[in-house]
């Protein structure tokens, strides 16, 4: 008789699965998550968070989690999404002594828009970037120019995936 190892399952970031915890409780449709920023995984349900090692067991296999836009009737504060609800913008000044590589760069493409050297850098120097805010929760942070939200397609620099515009 040959003796076959134990396969450890692999949990997929974003599966929904049922899960154990140390106590006995068991949760339903929760979402792993990896956080890539602390290293550390975790399940989540709704405004919950189950810690990896908090948890006993978990399901084998999980299944793809709905669009998550609703759960029992809720807006999930998770979704990743462009909303007109919440939009979180900062101001990013460029002058030839702050940010002055982002300065040149701006400079330049108002010059191709006709402006001299001289308009082109006292609107640049004026004039702050405003780059719009986004958090993938169990990823990480970005930022997009505000100019660009809602005017193109945008993609999720963690994962690739185009961001829906729900705006």
């Amino acid at each position: 008789m040959s003796h076959k190892p134990n396969a450890v399952p692999v949990l997929q970031e974003g599966t929904v699965y049922t899960i154990i915890l140390d106590n006995g409780r068991k949760v339903h449709d929760v979402i792993y998550h990896a956080c890539v920023a602390s290293g550390k995984s975790y399940f989540a349900k709704g405004d919950k968070t189950y810690p990896a090692e908090k948890v006993r067991n978990h399901s084998i296999t999980g299944h793809a989690a709905s669009d998550g836009s609703r759960r029992n009737g809720t807006p999930n504060p998770d979704r990743f999404a462009i909303t007109d609800e919440v939009c979180e913008v900062v101001d990013v000044v460029t002058t030839p002594e702050t940010n002055p590589e982002m300065f040149r760069c701006r400079v330049k493409c108002l010059m191709y828009s006709g402006l001299s050297q001289a308009e082109a850098e006292k609107v640049i120097a004026s004039t702050p970037l405003k780059l719009e805010l986004f958090y993938d929760v169990g990823r990480g942070s970005f930022a997009i120019d505000a100019e660009a939200v809602g005017n193109t397609p945008l993609y999720n620099p963690y994962t690739g995936k185009e961001i829906p515009d729900e705006t």
